[in-house]
């Protein structure tokens, strides 16, 4: 899937021209053979190539073979099959060259071939003009030249660092004609595809649906509820395990979508769950989200939820109010918990906002709190999903007690995720209802 700002650019009656640059290894050839699986579904490219053996992958599309000696050789070679393309189809011709910088050595066959390049870039874009075709051009020259002003869109492909993981990113540098929504894409190339990333966005449907659960795969673990997080962590969450969620700063609300289909999933399957929400969120936030995908009577039955509230209102049975005295309220967590234990057996989940605990309580008081709770599941059968928001200064500590570490960040609006702990690349995180209830995909950002 290439940027919706590539296939508007393109969907002009008129030819445009587009200039891909990014040094070697970036996705440059992967980028337009996606635009030509987009354009080019009628045959009506044409794809130019030195560097590249017809036989590879990408033969898929008609080439210009043969042997180019000169400039003018090679455009009378383009001329004929371009009036081919016209004489067959109503569609624009699309003539890729691929890249600008190996034709130009191919028809001089000399050191001048930069000289050269010059000249080919004038008279390609000069002739896709006069035969109203597009024409995407490829080059390894990073620098802005000539050609950048010439062109209709200039695009920029790159591989940058985040966290000592590479990403890949295309800046959308010139569009002329289309409206950007946004310059900058992150993109993967896994599974031999470019496939970038939309904004990511929740929207719940209107119709919703109870999802069969997913079974535990092995015994010492649970299920996530999610097929590609299970393949991740080789099987699920351990049984017994403290794992940690890391939230940086603009990631907002939006991991709570890959906590959702855990707890879905670990409620459907009969099971307690023990909620101490996020700041921001509230206890009938979670009950929103969570009971359409559940049912009513199971939500009410095995969930139980903790805030700091006044004891003078109407609380809902599915909320035991805490009341901002840390030792208090953890007496009360822990014998609401004993009683999910004996109705519902383990393994238990525990979500623990990290957050709004040191808000409440001060994290000089959390500490050893936590580290015990931490300590003490690892003797059990049970679960904890743990979340810390950026700048918490809880977080390093905690950090050395998790089984499992993963980290949440914002790239260009795509939402991401890798672990620390196991030490993974990076994923980003797809959520749809299609089906009536949510599924999410991680996609290895290769």
């Amino acid at each position: 899937m290439i940027p919706g700002e590539v296939k508007e650019f393109f969907s002009s009656q008129f030819g445009k021209s587009l200039l891909v640059k990014g040094k070697p290894g970036t996705g440059k050839t992967t980028f337009v053979f996606g635009i030509l699986d987009e354009i080019c579904s009628e045959g009506n490219c044409v794809y130019i190539s030195p560097r590249i053996d017809k036989s590879s992958g990408y033969g898929k599309y008609p080439w210009i073979e043969g042997d180019f000696n000169n400039n003018e050789d090679f455009l009378r070679m383009l001329a004929t099959r371009i009036k081919e393309i016209w004489e067959s189809s109503e569609t624009k011709p699309t003539i890729v060259v691929d890249s600008i910088d190996s034709l130009s050595i191919a028809t001089t066959r000399s050191a001048d071939w930069e000289e050269n390049k010059f000249e080919l870039e004038r008279l390609l874009f000069d002739f896709s003009r006069k035969v109203n075709a597009d024409l995407i051009m490829i080059t390894e020259q990073t620098e802005v030249n000539s050609l950048d002003y010439l062109v209709d869109g200039v695009v920029f492909l790159d591989i940058v660092d985040i966290s000592d993981r590479d990403i890949r990113k295309i800046d959308l540098l010139k569009i002329r004609g289309v409206e950007l929504s946004q310059s900058r894409y992150p993109f993967t190339l896994d599974g031999g595809v470019f496939t970038s990333f939309e904004p990511f966005k929740v929207s719940y449907p209107q119709q919703t649906q109870i999802p069969q659960p997913l079974p535990d795969p092995i015994e010492s673990k649970i299920s996530t509820g999610m097929p590609d997080f299970d393949k991740i962590l080789d099987g699920g969450y351990q049984k017994g395990s403290f794992n940690l969620f890391e939230i940086t700063s603009g990631v907002g609300d939006s991991f709570y979508s890959l906590l959702l289909p855990t707890f879905i999933n670990h409620l459907n399957m009969g099971r307690g769950l023990l909620s101490m929400p996020t700041e921001g969120t509230s206890v009938e936030t979670e009950k929103r989200m969570i009971s359409s995908f559940t049912g009513d009577d199971r939500f009410h039955g095995q969930f139980m939820g903790f805030e700091i509230r006044d004891v003078n209102g109407r609380i809902p049975g599915y909320i035991e109010p805490f009341s901002g005295n840390v030792y208090k309220d953890m007496d009360i967590f822990h014998k609401s918990k004993n009683e999910m234990l004996r109705q519902y057996g383990s393994p238990l989940l525990d979500y623990i906002g990290l957050d709004s605990m040191e808000y409440n309580y001060g994290w000089e008081n959390i500490g050893s709190i936590i580290g015990q709770m931490a300590s003490i599941t690892k003797t059990t059968e049970n679960v904890v999903l743990a979340v810390t928001k950026h700048g918490q200064r809880i977080t390093e500590s905690v950090a050395h007690m998790a089984t499992t570490h993963w980290k949440f960040e914002n790239v260009d609006k795509t939402l991401v995720m890798y672990g620390v702990v196991p030490r993974t690349g990076v994923f980003a995180v797809h959520m749809e209802f299609v089906s009536g209830y949510p599924q999410v995909s991680l996609i290895p950002m290769k």
